[in-house]
């Protein structure tokens, strides 16, 4: 048990080692996919698919849960203010 343990430790450090920097990774996808392409594309087509599903489910969830729909409807204000008779109004709105 503690082999195994050991084992899984040592490949966890590999991962990270792997993943900290682009360049050793691309590298290792490359080689990856060199060694065998079919599974490794078998493999991104499934990931691709399965984040983009999740993805979609929780915009529209979180979309769904505020309340918000995915139209927008632009209504007019009920009385516009022309801009010029604003112009030189005092904030109580009394003119002297």
């Amino acid at each position: 048990m503690i082999g195994a343990l050991l084992v899984l430790a040592v490949l966890a450090a590999a991962v990270c080692w792997l993943c900290a920097s682009p360049a050793r990774l691309a590298v290792a996808g490359g080689a990856v996919l060199t060694a065998h392409p079919a599974p490794t594309l078998a493999v991104t087509v499934v990931v691709a698919a399965g984040l983009t599903v999740a993805a979609v489910v929780l915009v529209a969830r979180s979309v769904r849960d505020q309340g918000w729909s995915l139209v927008t409807v632009h209504r007019p204000t009920p009385n516009p203010v022309p801009a010029a008779a604003s112009v030189g109004v005092p904030v109580g709105g009394v003119a002297p």
